[in-house]
């Protein structure tokens, strides 16, 4: 099953046709902006804004929207994160002939690497700072149940984030 996939960057204008974004392997990705068509010597080409944050923005809807991963979607995905077949594999554990199968859907991506493949895909795509306070958080899981308080207080900070502590006005 096919679905469309709408994207547009903020503070651009809207293009009068969407553009379908073939070169991601993937069917039924429209973009509305962030891209210019040129013509040179009788041909159009077409030049795409942040194409690696384009990429990226694909990979965080696919993680986020589809139950199932096609096997171009699985491929999108290991190749957004610029990994081999070899690479992915020893990451979650498998040899590279099983990310091969999958890929070519010879063989379905069991559960729990589903899972496991969208929280790389998500770390490999967070910022370092993230990243850091999220291996963070799972190297202290062992002493939160002693520190954490029963009590949570959030705090609504100027820039619209949620806090655990308030922020001084700059």
């Amino acid at each position: 099953m096919t679905c469309t996939v709408n994207l547009i960057r903020s503070d651009e204008a809207i293009a009068a046709e969407p553009y379908e974004y073939k070169e991601s392997g993937l069917e039924g990705i429209f973009l509305h902006n962030g891209y210019d068509i040129m013509e040179h010597g009788g041909e159009c080409f077409v030049s795409v804004v942040d194409t690696e944050g384009l990429h990226r923005r694909i990979g965080e809807f696919l993680v986020a929207n589809r139950k199932e991963f096609s096997p171009t979607e699985l491929r999108f995905l290991r190749k957004t994160m610029d990994l081999t077949q070899s690479e992915l594999g020893r990451w979650m554990g498998k040899d590279s002939q099983t990310v091969a199968r999958w890929e070519k859907g010879q063989t379905p991506i069991p559960t729990v690497a589903d899972r496991l493949l969208r929280a790389i895909f998500l770390l490999q795509t967070m910022s370092p700072e993230e990243r850091e306070n999220f291996m963070h958080l799972l190297k202290d899981i062992e002493d939160m149940d002693d520190l954490t308080p029963r009590r949570v207080v959030l705090y609504l900070s100027q820039d619209g984030n949620w806090r655990d502590r308030p922020t001084l006005a700059a």
